[in-house]
């Protein structure tokens, strides 16, 4: 077998599981694609590493493709002997282990190592990330005096971020990892590396934590019969409280015990048939006045904010829709949307526009409504002067989810209620988004990024509007009918 190159991103891979690390090195092609949202956090990413360089000062960049360790250690170690101060994206290759340091500072003890981060404090895969940074830097003889993290500031409001980021000091807590047989299990996860065969390792919590494992569809089989359920789909965040208090085989596990899911939906997947509580839909929807409002946003949260008064990764609402049902007897709909463009600040025209269109009276549906509620009370504090008629949004918002959660399970739910599974399952794959270009909120962020920083190109602009414009309705459209589908 090829002898590999281990970077820091793969020993991470390695440490969160070696099966993990063995499929990427030698079945990438299993790994699905980078999506739009994922894109858009390399992006970002990105974005705040430059921001981070410039903050710093002066130094030296390594600018050498990752795949050119050779070159890009040789260059790093030219700066350090001509006697760099300040090196970015500084490289380090020895015994097929590499590195690259977001920033090295050389101080009057060796080199202050600061790793930059778009997260809003450190956590703690950060520290055994740095930890791996280090023992790589340190193996090529390159003392380091101390290891910090610098990290967004999400106290900052723009336009003042000039203290947009915080750095704390994990010095301790990264030699407390190196001296726990850190370098044994470097040598454990090359030898894994061995083996023509990928490693045989029982899903776990692993799988999910600190990040989903690109290779999950691959090593959870999903099988669908009258005892064994679609598991990648069933759990969620808190599933393996079981595994994890000594039940050790998934057969074990009982899927109703996670995820809120009850034995309904046990029932109703093993019978494949659906669940309806009747009697309660109709007392619920009882409260709900006429004409319904159906409602959605669409946001992008920037690492780094760019407009008056907003902070860090605040929601700033760029686009919404708006179906308006005014009658149970009347089945016609109205609608109105907005969507901004333009690079300017997008909240006054939507708040505008978003009164102007719903009126006073009348019951505002929004799936998952604590989002929308949300955005609107950040509005409210954007806006003193719309302040009330904003916040008196919010008394008049009603939410299908929960009501559904309670009263309604199709076995295509496949343990989710996300829309994107509850409508087509429910109304019909007329409501499916696989065939929309723009399929999910995700994608939706990244390409409204785009948009209101002016990376579109002119050409192809009036396509992207008319996809965003597409796919908020197609989230309004699906609530109009799944609320008509609970009516009957």
């Amino acid at each position: 077998m090829k002898t590999q190159v281990l970077s820091k991103s793969k020993l991470m891979r390695g440490w969160q599981c070696s099966k993990n690390l063995w499929l990427t090195c030698f079945k990438p092609d299993l790994e699905p694609k980078p999506d739009m949202a994922t894109q858009l956090q390399f992006s970002e990413g990105n974005e705040v590493g430059e921001l981070a360089r410039k903050y710093a000062g002066t130094g030296i960049l390594i600018d050498i493709a990752n795949s050119d360790y050779e070159k890009a250690n040789q260059k790093t170690q030219e700066a350090i002997e001509s006697g760099a101060e300040l090196i970015f994206e500084g490289s380090f290759f020895k015994n097929n282990l590499f590195a690259r340091a977001d920033i090295l500072q050389k101080d009057h003890q060796g080199w202050h190592l600061i790793e930059v981060k778009k997260s809003s404090s450190v956590k703690k895969h950060h520290l055994l990330d740095s930890a791996i940074q280090t023992f790589i830097i340190e193996s090529t003889g390159l003392n380091l005096s101390s290891v910090s993290i610098r990290y967004i500031n999400n106290s900052v409001t723009y336009p003042n971020i000039n203290n947009i980021f915080s750095t704390e000091d994990i010095t301790d807590q990264v030699r407390e990892i190196l001296n726990d047989n850190f370098a044994l299990r470097i040598e454990a996860l090359k030898q894994s590396l061995e083996s023509d065969s990928e490693p045989e390792i029982e899903i776990g919590p692993h799988c999910d934590y600190p990040f989903s494992c690109p290779f999950k569809t691959h090593c959870w089989k999903v099988v669908q019969d009258k005892s064994v359920f679609d598991l990648p789909n069933l759990f969620a965040k808190k599933k393996w409280e079981l595994y994890e208090s000594g039940k050790k085989r998934i057969t074990d596990l009982d899927p109703a015990e996670f995820h809120g899911l009850t034995k309904r939906a046990i029932v109703s997947t093993k019978e494949n048939k659906i669940f309806i509580d009747k009697a309660t839909i109709s007392k619920k929807l009882s409260d709900w006045k006429f004409p319904l409002y159906f409602f959605d946003f669409e946001t992008i949260g920037p690492a780094i904010p760019r407009y008056l008064d907003s902070k860090p990764y605040d929601q700033i609402p760029f686009q919404f829709s708006c179906h308006v049902w005014g009658h149970i007897d009347d089945p016609h709909l109205e609608h109105f949307e907005y969507l901004h463009t333009e690079s300017s600040d997008p909240r006054p025209d939507l708040i505008k526009a978003m009164l102007d269109g719903l009126k006073e009276h009348g019951s505002i549906v929004a799936y998952n409504k604590a989002f929308e509620v949300g955005v609107i009370k950040k509005l409210s504090r954007f806006d003193s002067e719309n302040k009330k008629r904003l916040l008196s949004l919010n008394e008049r918002f009603v939410d299908p989810l929960p009501l559904i959660k309670e009263t309604v399970y199709h076995p295509d739910f496949l343990g989710r209620f996300s829309i994107k599974y509850v409508a087509p399952a429910l109304i019909g794959n007329q409501l499916s988004y696989a065939n929309l270009i723009i399929g999910d909120g995700g994608a939706a962020q990244s390409v409204a990024n785009q948009l209101l920083q002016g990376n579109i190109k002119p050409e192809n602009k009036e396509k992207t509007i008319q996809s965003l414009l597409e796919y908020c309705r197609q989230d309004t459209m699906a609530m109009v009918e799944l609320v008509r589908w609970l009516l009957k």
